[in-house]
């Protein structure tokens, strides 16, 4: 499993959509949580990854359910109502 370099590779894979910074922003951040927190988030933003292939905006799909999941399992702070 190749956790090293995981910003890059998102960039590749999905590109940067229609707010550039924003979305390069996402990227650092998981690379960052995924150095603190090691496999086990790598595995979630892996998942997702792999789920967004087929789908109509997948860099979009991808930037949303991979939040949703992370704070589903507890790596991210959940908003309040």
């Amino acid at each position: 499993m190749d956790m090293e370099n995981v910003a890059n590779r998102l960039v590749t894979r999905f590109g940067l959509g229609t707010r550039p910074e924003l979305r390069r922003s996402l990227y650092s951040r998981l690379e960052e949580l995924i150095r603190q927190e090691g496999e086990s988030a790598y595995l979630v933003v892996a998942s997702v990854a792999a789920d967004a292939v087929g789908k109509t905006n997948p860099g979009r799909y991808f930037a949303h359910v991979v939040m949703v999941r992370l704070q589903e399992r507890g790596f991210l702070p959940t908003p309040e109502i």
